[in-house]
This record gives C-alpha cells, structure tokens and sequence, in this order.
C-alpha cells in the first residue's frame, strides 16, 4: 500500500465552481466513487488532500509521501502504472499539452501548501505516451457519468446478482453491495448495469434504466423513473423522472417534475414539480455560465440542464433554463423562467436582487445537517463564511 497526494490546480478549480466551494477537486462524484475513491482503488493506497487553505479543515494530516498527483485526472490502469513503474525521483509526468500529472519529489515534509506547491515541483519533465482523461468543466460530469458508472463497477470488481431474483430486460447485469429483493422494481439493462449500494429503499413500481446507480441509504419514490447515466449520490431521496444526471448526495427531489442532464450538489432540495429544459427549441449548443472566466461558454452540447450548486433550493413548480447555473445556498422562487446564472446566497424573485442573510443560511444549514443526522461543526461554518465572502465576487 502506497501514500500519495492529490492537489488541487487552482484555475481548475475555478472552471469548476459552484461545485469546488465546498470540496476539494478529488472530492467530486463521478459515476459510483469520487475522484479521490479512483485513485485510492487503482494506486491500492490512501491519498492525502492538498487543497485551498479555507478547506484544508475537512482534510487534516498532509500525507509525507514523495508521490504527487494532479485530482483532475482520471485514473485507469495503464496511466497509473506508468507512474508507479516510469516515474522516477525529481521528475515531473505531463500529458502532450504539458499540463502536470505527477510528479515525485524528496523534499516533500507533509506541511506543503497549495500556494507554495511549485517549491517543489521538479523542472526535469516526461512525457506521457498515453491518453488521459481529465476533469477540466463541471459540465464533463454530465457527458462522462454513464461511462465512469460502468468503469466504477469493474473497478469495484462487484459480483453481478442472479437474474432470477429481479425483473429486468437486456444482456447487463444488475450489481447489489447486500442482499435485497426489489420484486415491483423494473431494471432496463438493455443499455447498461445497474448498482445499488447498502441501505436503498426502492418503492414499489419504479423503473430504473443503466447504466445507473443509486448509493447508500437514497430512496427512490414510488413510480420514479431513472433513466441511463444518472447516479443517486448517498442520503439521498428523489422521485419524478431523472435521466442521465448526477446527485452528488443529501439532497431532495422527492416530488413529481423532471431533471434531464444535470449535476445536483450536496443538501439541495428541488421543490415539487421542479422541472429543467436540457434542449433549446433550435437544437443549437448549449451555453453556459463559467465562473473563471465571467462569461457565457459554448459547451459544443445539445444536451445539458443545470448546474447547481450546495445548499440550494427551488420553490414548486419551478422552470429553469437550458444550461442554467445556481451558485451555492441560492433560493429561488419565481413564476417566471429565472436567469441562466443565478449567483450564490441569492434569495429571491425575477431579478434575484436580494441577499440571503448569512445568519439565516447558517441555520438552515445546521436545519438540514441534523435532518440526516451529521454535524454542522464550527469548521464548517468557518468555510461558508469563506464561501459566502468569495461569492461576493460573483
């Protein structure tokens, strides 16, 4: 077993918010395991995180280790054993762009910051002979999440269930981490497998298509159906139609309305009968709000819905945009279509002019932590004072 690092780029990052304010890079839902979990099955070794300062709270211990990997990257066989068998001390692994993969170092005493990680770096650099994959806008979670479902569950090595002991259709398998009987759930495997995680309750007469997941202690409502590519991240409830979008976990969409193509952070409620276009009427790309660069970007996709953001929530019946993205602890109640970005710690109607009071953020947060029974500790809300002051910039 070996100890490694996963850092954070900072530009990265950026690309990557609302979902980076309140997590490291690595931390990040992809499929069935967060980055991080990737890394850790492939390398067979416990990762330390090396992150902003304001976040390093929920990361103690800097790992003393010689081996440095950049939390972007997707982990697969060949790469990683590339830089465990070729990596060599005081040399620097980069893809054919020249942006850093890894590197090892011998002067690495567990107490390195982010800001002060290029001390380090080596200058000598090897080029990587191999394609990589990497996670460089949040949106790629969306177009990768059906594919990292089906990597996550032979990367898990899980045991496929008796076909006998479920109803289904297609060639794929349906893959279950404890011993449960869902006889009034139909599973669609036509176009992939499908995994449930310990503690699921599945009500009756729901259809569930892969490749999907749905991870520990969620609840699917009774008639949801789950289309190919959506994960349902842990703690999570959901009911309505949801097809090909990703809950990180904690979160609610416990009533009718539909999620298409989108990403869904950690202790977002989407009200009843929320609903989310994921196709303009002219069928052209789909833009979408980029915090680095403070502008509009071309996804070059037809398909995209939202991005939102942790803590968020939508009143009944809300309408969002093609491509829209909600900061983080934004409330959003309106009978009109809302913007198409929709900063953080915003409250409000149509022109989202209204700030959500820190106080009352807090403790609706504290609210919802002790709803799934976890801890809003004074570390966190030391973070989303941070979160709340950087998102002034918005």
């Amino acid at each position: 077993m070996s100890n490694f690092v996963l850092f954070d780029d900072i530009d990265i990052r950026r690309h990557l918010l609302p979902l980076t304010y309140y997590r490291s890079i690595a931390g990040i839902r992809s499929g069935i395991l967060t980055l991080k979990e990737k890394w850790e099955k492939f390398i067979d070794g416990k990762a330390g995180i090396l992150t902003e300062d304001y976040l390093m709270s929920l990361y103690p211990g800097n790992l003393e280790t010689d081996l440095f990997i950049a939390s972007h990257f997707y982990p697969d066989k060949n790469l990683t054993e590339f830089i465990i068998n070729n990596l060599q001390h005081g040399e620097t692994l980069v893809d054919a762009e020249g942006e850093i993969i890894a590197f090892k170092t011998q002067n690495n005493n567990g107490q390195i910051k982010l800001n002060e990680l290029e001390k380090i770096i080596p200058t000598q650099t090897k080029i990587y002979p191999g394609k990589v994959e990497k996670l460089t806008r949040h949106y790629q979670l969306v177009l990768n999440n059906a594919k990292q479902i089906e990597k996550d569950i032979d990367l898990l090595n899980l045991t496929p269930t008796d076909k006998k002991n479920y109803k289904s259709t297609g060639a794929h398998f349906l893959y279950l981490s404890e011993e449960k009987n869902y006889p009034e759930v139909f599973f669609d495997l036509t176009d992939g497998p499908v995994y449930i995680d310990h503690g699921v309750n599945i009500l009756p007469f729901s259809f569930i298509k892969g490749p999907a997941a749905i991870m520990s202690n969620s609840v699917v409502k009774a008639g949801t159906r789950i289309y190919n590519g959506t994960t349902i991240g842990p703690e999570t409830k959901v009911g309505g139609e949801i097809k090909n979008s990703l809950f990180l976990g904690y979160s609610n969409k416990g009533h009718d309305g539909y999620l298409g193509d989108s990403v869904i952070g950690e202790w977002c409620n989407l009200g009843a009968g929320t609903s989310n276009s994921n196709l303009k009427n002219n069928y052209s790309s789909v833009k979408i709000w980029n915090f680095a660069r403070k502008d509009f970007e071309d996804t070059g996709l037809m398909f995209l819905g939202m991005i939102m953001g942790d803590h968020s929530k939508t009143a009944i019946n809300t309408s969002l945009n093609t491509g829209s993205v909600i900061g983080v602890h934004a409330n959003i109640f309106t009978r009109d279509f809302p913007p198409k970005f929709i900063p953080s710690f915003n409250w409000g109607g149509n022109h989202f002019n209204h700030d959500y009071d820190f106080e009352k953020a807090v403790e609706t947060a504290k609210t919802v932590y002790k709803r799934r029974k976890q801890i809003f500790s004074p570390e966190l809300e030391q973070i989303m004072w941070e979160v709340f002051n950087r998102a002034k910039q918005e």
